[in-house]
Order: structure tokens, then C-alpha cells, then sequence
């Protein structure tokens, strides 16, 4: 990504991630059934296909979120910031932030105190989310992480002491099996990021 905010991603990472890549394939590829991980997907021809797909009326997930923030900011602000400290908003699987981008504007037009945090599979959608961003809500500190949910957060941990808000919408988890989804909100709700935790 070539965004001061987005960290770059050094030869060993690559190397790292391919060769995850490629014991990850294997291993779907000889379970019964086969599959393969949504997360391999999401290349730049695989961003624009679901967006696509988003937009489509059956698809119905992404109007009822939207309709939650663009109904209940305030409320979800209120909330976030009740503690009255600094925080960083991390947001997994952030995608192009359409739907969040509601409260972040209303969080940026409240002067709140916090940078956002999305963290996403897919370098090539950051790059979209932040350009956007960035023109729309001019003020908003945007501080984006490429990979996998909990890597990402141990980095957020890395980047920032500040306490942190962690927001996981509900269409992101159809991405996984059940059994995969219980254990993933265990240990997320596990989480700690230090002695304010959470």
C-alpha cells in the first residue's frame, strides 16, 4: 500500500503469507468436501465482484447494517466513548467502510478523540477505503492494517497503548462454519490488549 499510515509489507511477510497460503489450499483441497477460504478471494477483481454483489437487493445484510449506523450513530457513539478516553477504533474486516462510515463521520464531526483502525484480508480495498475517507471526512486519523483479525490486532496493540473499541459487524461471520464462528467470538472476546483492555 502506498499510504505513510499503511505499513509496507517487507519480503519475509510475503514469504510468510505464501507459504501459509499454500499449506492452507492444500489442506482444504484434501478435506471432505473440498473448499477453499473466502479470505483468498479478495484481490481487486474479487473486491469489485462483492461489492457487486452487495448492491444486489438479495443481498440484504448490507442494507440492514447500513440502516443500523445510519439510524443509531449517535447511540453507538454515545457508548463507544462513554469511558471519556482516547481510544482507537478497530473495525475487522472493514471492507470499503460504507456502512461505518456514519458513526466515523459523526465521531470526527463530535471532535472524539481516536483514530480508526480497519483491518482488512484485502490491501487493494484499504487503499479504496482510505482515498475515500480521507476526501470525505478530512479530519478522520486513519491507521490501516492488511491481514488476518487477530495478527492485525496484535499489531494495533504494537502501534498504539490506547484503549480499544473493536467492531465486528454481524455479515462478516458468514464467512465462517458455525463450530469456526463460536470458537473466533471466544477468543475474541478473550482478547486483551493490555491493562485497559478492550
Amino acid at each position: 500500500m502506498n499510504s505513510d499510515n499503511c505499513p509496507a509489507v517487507t519480503l519475509t511477510q510475503i514469504d510468510t503469507f505464501l507459504e501459509k497460503f499454500r499449506e492452507e489450499v492444500l489442506s482444504d483441497l484434501r478435506s471432505k468436501p473440498k473448499r477453499l477460504q473466502s479470505k483468498y478471494f479478495y484481490d481487486k477483481e474479487g473486491d469489485r465482484l462483492f461489492q457487486q454483489i452487495m448492491a444486489c437487493p438479495q443481498y440484504y445484510l448490507t442494507n440492514c447494517e447500513r440502516e443500523i449506523f445510519q439510524s443509531k450513530f449517535a447511540h453507538l457513539a454515545q457508548i463507544i466513548t462513554s469511558a471519556n478516553k482516547p481510544f482507537d477504533l478497530i473495525e475487522l474486516g472493514a471492507g470499503d467502510a460504507t456502512k461505518s462510515q456514519y458513526l466515523l463521520k459523526y465521531l470526527t464531526d463530535q471532535k472524539g478523540a481516536f483514530t480508526y483502525m480497519p483491518i482488512d484480508i484485502s490491501g487493494n480495498i484499504l487503499s479504496e477505503l482510505e482515498t475515500r475517507l480521507k476526501a470525505e471526512i478530512t479530519t478522520l486519523e486513519i491507521t490501516c492494517l492488511e491481514g488476518e483479525y487477530f495478527d492485525m490486532l496484535s499489531k494495533a496493540a504494537e502501534l498504539s497503548a490506547r484503549r480499544k473499541v473493536v467492531m465486528f459487524l454481524g455479515a462478516n461471520i458468514g464467512n465462517m462454519e458455525p463450530q469456526e464462528a463460536g470458537i473466533f467470538c471466544a477468543n475474541l472476546r478473550a482478547w486483551r490488549f493490555g491493562a485497559d483492555g478492550f
